[in-house]
């Protein structure tokens, strides 16, 4: 705080839902925050200059099963949903015939100019997760990175956050004649494929996104 004078007033903190244990501290004392997840923390007191308030917000791995989209599965960390890192490949197309029926050239504009892309997987996508019977703090790991000199987090060579699991390739999951993701397989799948590791970047960061994914059976 910095104030010319002690002034009253109340200190609104919003606790969000996904976190389980925040913890509050003004001037390094812990202000008590039961049952706090998903509601306002108020803190009333008379403020002077140089009072301080610190307040942590733990993330951690959560995983979301979507019922009624087949059993996919989403994983969290923290506030972020996490996809699949895919290679992308961009692929230069002709802007007249990718443009959509609302956004035509105007007359006489050298479209030539203005190149359009279409971005292609360069790397296999079709995975589903290893969820049930995996204790998932374990099967989950968090790998931070430095954040990038250009402020940009949102690509895939400069995303400074990722998470490490397990998977399997789901061969019969394949690119439907319109070029997209096929219909979703049922979850559990079963797969004969070999089990490998993974790596998930916030979804923000990926321009292809596989960010909910099948679970692979046990069995």
């Amino acid at each position: 705080m910095k104030t010319d004078k002690p002034v009253d007033f109340p200190f609104y903190f919003r606790v969000p839902s996904w976190a389980d244990s925040a913890t509050f501290m003004v001037n390094g004392q812990p202000i008590a925050t039961a049952n706090a997840k998903g509601k306002y923390i108020r803190i009333t007191k008379t403020w002077k200059s140089g009072d301080k308030v610190t307040l942590k917000l733990p993330m951690k791995i959560s995983v979301r099963t979507w019922v009624s989209n087949k059993g996919f599965a989403s994983v969290n960390y923290g506030p972020l949903t996490y996809s699949l890192k895919i290679k992308e490949e961009y692929r230069q197309m002709d802007g007249q015939q990718t443009a959509q029926w609302d956004a035509k050239w105007r007359e006489n504009v050298d479209h030539t100019k203005w190149p359009s892309f279409e971005i292609f997987p360069a790397s296999p996508w079709n995975y589903g997760l290893f969820l049930t019977g995996y204790d998932i703090p374990a099967n989950f790991s968090i790998s931070k990175k430095t954040w990038p000199a250009d402020n940009n987090p949102f690509t895939l060579s400069t995303v400074p956050i990722e998470i490490k699991t397990k998977g399997k390739k789901i061969p019969s999951w394949t690119i439907d004649k319109y070029g997209l993701c096929g219909v979703l397989p049922q979850s559990p799948v079963v797969s004969g494929e070999k089990e490998e590791e993974i790596t998930l970047v916030p979804m923000g960061a990926a321009k292809l996104r596989i960010s909910a994914f099948p679970v692979i059976s046990n069995k």
